[in-house]
């Protein structure tokens, strides 16, 4: 018999197997049964193949009113179907949704890791307070919060979103091993070759869904200044478009520099490990984060990183040490870190020593699965003695 049933719930198929898969597999390996649940999508018979349940429910990442409705509804009788033990939610709409429908069904713990708050420190009051709403709602309706950023759980309770006791540093980290430039070595000529970048080119990679809130408008825009003075810049961006989300980037804008082989789009890829190996710079110009991880890969990498001055990304980055921070919306003054960085490559190969060695020491993903493990340990605990209490 499981130790308990858990269900891992979020928006998208993508998260459940890139996100979250390990966390799936650690909670497996002590004995609990855990069911991964997720809108449909082409990821879910992969996840199936990995030894994972994935039970799916249609759910719209944007406001969708009737649909949420019924959302909520469908997740409430697939929860009291299932009579899970704990329902463990992750992403906004999953963690808007998944904490009252479990409550409504009756489930006796629930919990949700928060990956980065909704409102962030460069918003005016007036839009940080609607985007802190629909956190209040998720933290009023989980009976505990994970955080990936010890700066969110400062934020959570200063802002009143919790008490001190209802919220946890959790973490976040990835596999160091996988993540080596030393297992790299051929991929790096490689890519390169097959996006047309020569030796002499120092490339610029970022990675993330093609949306605005990633910073891309601003990567962009300073890429045309820079390749007036610097010839020899290239910019390799990973990740899918979102054609139908509302805020995607318009990349007709850049249509002269991919015509000009300046700019290099990969679509989505699996390993990412090799095109991190044909970078020399990485970016992520976001808005939002919570711990940016794919920042943590590119410092793995021992590539300097450049990433804006906001919460989570401060973690991830020392400013001057393993990187640079710049401002949000600011793409001037991002324009001048890709420069001096391009420009001094002993420096950046310092801070992508620093940063390997600063992702060793704080993110590294079996010390992330231990805290979460002592969690449901803590979970299985408090439900055993009030199933005793039952009897």
């Amino acid at each position: 018999m499981p130790r308990l049933k858990i269900a891992k719930f979020a928006a998208a198929d993508m998260s459940i197997r890139f996100l979250l898969l390990d966390q799936i597999k650690a909670l497996q390996d002590i004995g609990h049964e855990v069911i991964a649940l997720c809108a449909p999508g082409k990821w879910v018979d992969e996840v199936r193949g990995l030894g994972v349940t994935v039970e799916t429910v249609e759910i719209e990442r944007e406001a969708a009113p009737l649909q949420d409705l019924r959302t909520l509804l469908a997740l409430k009788r697939l929860f009291h179907r299932h009579k899970f033990d704990v329902v463990h939610t992750h992403t906004p709409k999953a963690g808007l949704l998944g904490p009252i429908a479990a409550k409504m069904a009756g489930v006796p713990i629930v919990v949700h890791t928060i990956h980065g708050l909704l409102f962030h420190d460069r918003m005016p009051i007036s839009r940080q307070a609607l985007f802190w709403l629909p956190e209040k709602i998720t933290a009023m309706f989980s009976d505990y919060l994970l955080s990936q950023s010890r700066e969110d759980i400062e934020v959570a309770v200063r802002s009143g979103l919790c008490a001190q006791g209802k919220i946890r540093y959790l973490g976040n980290g990835i596999d160091v091993s996988t993540f080596s430039p030393d297992m790299n070595h051929s991929a790096r000529d490689r890519i390169r070759s097959e996006m047309d970048f020569l030796p002499v080119h120092v490339v610029v990679g970022s990675a993330g869904r093609l949306v605005c809130g990633k910073g891309f408008a601003e990567l962009f825009a300073a890429a045309e200044q820079l390749v007036q003075k610097n010839r020899k810049l290239r910019f390799l961006v990973i990740g899918p478009e979102e054609t139908q989300h509302s805020k995607s980037v318009d990349l007709s804008r850049v249509k002269p520099l991919i015509d000009s082989g300046i700019v290099r789009f990969a679509g989505f890829q699996k390993n990412m490990p090799d095109y991190f190996s044909a970078m020399d710079i990485f970016v992520l110009p976001s808005y939002r984060e919570g711990i940016p991880r794919v920042c943590l890969e590119a410092s793995a990498m021992r590539l300097p990183v450049i990433a804006t001055d906001i919460r989570g990304c401060r973690e991830v980055v020392k400013n001057g040490e393993t990187g640079i921070l710049v401002g949000i919306r600011n793409a001037a003054e991002l324009a001048r870190a890709m420069e001096a960085l391009a420009n001094d490559r002993t420096r950046a190969a310092e801070m992508g020593e620093h940063g390997r060695e600063h992702v060793l020491r704080n993110f590294n993903q079996p010390q992330v699965l231990e805290r979460l493990r002592d969690f449901y340990r803590e979970i299985e605990a408090k439900i055993g003695a009030r199933r005793e209490a039952r009897l």
